[in-house]
């Protein structure tokens, strides 16, 4: 099947998605975002030393992703919700495991499971209050966590150019597919 015939075949109006076709479209829209962000803070000179820090810079971003794709969704009742976003984690979880292994990173050189850091970051990012955006404390709780796997080159600068810079272009980015798939 050609990508013009997929591409024309989605964007039928009227036709009815199944939720894991929606959550897996999103799942790859944040992943794409995820390495957006990543090319973007290693083109502004700050600091990757391996694949594996790269991945967890990967991880970490699609988290927050995440975070915000939970509070922006306001089409689907509770357990629906629930199981779409459970949806697009089951799809991070396998696209994470599928490029730690082509890049044959080691067991040992896994920080954490893609899954156990996603339900860490989701309890710590449900504290902070979510209003038309994630909170000035979400953005800097990305910051850390992001500078916590860069280089020590400019380390402490990723915060604040994490917050001012790229959490604006993440929001932008995701806000489309967001309100393209599951908002209408």
């Amino acid at each position: 099947m050609s990508i013009q015939r997929i591409h024309s075949g989605w964007n039928q109006k009227g036709k009815k998605r199944q939720i894991g076709q929606i959550a897996s479209a999103l799942a790859v829209s944040i992943w794409k975002i995820s390495k957006k962000t990543l090319l973007n803070l290693e083109n502004e000179g700050f600091d990757t030393d391996t694949w594996s820090d790269r991945i967890e810079i990967l991880k970490e971003v699609s988290c927050f992703q995440l975070y915000v794709v939970n509070n922006e969704v306001k089409a689907y009742e509770k357990e629906k919700k629930i199981n779409f976003i459970t949806d697009i984690a089951k799809k991070l979880n396998e696209t994470v495991n599928t490029n730690e292994i082509d890049l044959k990173i080691s067991e040992k050189d896994r920080k954490t499971k893609f899954i156990n850091l996603l339900n860490e970051r989701m309890e710590e990012y449900s504290e902070l209050q979510y209003t038309d955006e994630p909170s000035y404390k979400a953005r800097i709780i990305l910051g850390n966590h992001l500078m916590n796997n860069m280089g020590d080159l400019d380390n402490n600068w990723i915060r604040m150019y994490v917050i001012d810079q790229e959490v604006p272009k993440i929001l932008l980015s995701l806000r489309r597919p967001i309100g393209s798939l599951v908002n209408k």
